[in-house]
C-alpha cells in the first residue's frame, strides 16, 4: 500500500497498462437535505419531512480513463467487511483484466487501514495495487465527483416518503449518477478539477 506520488503513479501505471480507479463511499440519508433552489418570488420552498434517519449507503468506483462507473448498494455499516465484499464481488469483475492489474486509488477512512484490509491487498496484489490519498483532501477523489451530482441534481430538496422507497430511489438515482458521468459531455466537469487532470495528461 503506498502514498500516491503523481509522476511516479502516472509512470507504473502507463507502463504496465494498469487500469486507474478511484474509490469512495456515500451515505443518503431519507431526511430530506435543503439545497439552494429556485422558486416563485415571496414563496419559499416547502420539503415534508417524516424525522427519521434511515440512512441507504453505497460504495462506489470510477474509472478514469472512460468515466466507467460500479456502485454496491447496502443498508449495513461501512466496515473492513462489507468494503472487502465490494472488492471482491464487484470491483475487481468489473476493472481487472489479464495482465492489466488495477491501480485503486482509495481516501483514509478507518476500515481502509485495518489489518484485515492490508491482508487482503497482500495477498490480492497481482490483480491491484492500492494507493492512499492525502488526509482531508477528499476534492482529489473523483468518486466525490458522482456523489456531489448526485446530491446536487437528485437528492437535494426531495422528500422519500417510505423507508422502501428511499431504498429504491438511492439505486435508481446512482444509476441516473453513474449514466450521466459516462457521457463524455459530462465527464469534464466532473474530474476536470480533481486529480484526473493530471493523471491523464502526458508524462
Amino acid at each position: 500500500m503506498g502514498t500516491l506520488h503523481i509522476p511516479e503513479f502516472k509512470k507504473n501505471a502507463q507502463s504496465e497498462g494498469a487500469v486507474i480507479v478511484f474509490e469512495d463511499e456515500a451515505s443518503f440519508r431519507q431526511m430530506p437535505t435543503l439545497h439552494a433552489t429556485w422558486a416563485k418570488r415571496g414563496s419559499q420552498p416547502q420539503i415534508p419531512t417524516r424525522g427519521e434517519r434511515h440512512t441507504q449507503k453505497v460504495f462506489g468506483a470510477v474509472r478514469l480513463d472512460n468515466a466507467s462507473f460500479i456502485y454496491l448498494h447496502q443498508q449495513d455499516y461501512f466496515q473492513w467487511q462489507t468494503y472487502l465484499a465490494f472488492l471482491e464481488q464487484v470491483l475487481l469483475p468489473a476493472f481487472y483484466r489479464w495482465h492489466h492489474r488495477i491501480y485503486l486509488v482509495q481516501d483514509n477512512a478507518s476500515y481502509h487501514k485495518k489489518q484485515e484490509t492490508y491482508d487482503w491487498f497482500a495477498a490480492n496484489r497481482r490483480y491491484v495495487e492500492v494507493f492512499q490519498l492525502p488526509p482531508y483532501w477528499p476534492e482529489l477523489n473523483a468518486t466525490e465527483r458522482i456523489w456531489n451530482y448526485t446530491r446536487k441534481h437528485v437528492t437535494h430538496n426531495r422528500f422519500f416518503d417510505l423507508r422502501t422507497s428511499a431504498a429504491a430511489s438511492s439505486t435508481d438515482l446512482i444509476i441516473y449518477a453513474a449514466l450521466s458521468a459516462r457521457d463524455r459531455r459530462f465527464a469534464p466537469s466532473l474530474f476536470l478539477r480533481s486529480m484526473s487532470t493530471y493523471l491523464c495528461a502526458p508524462i
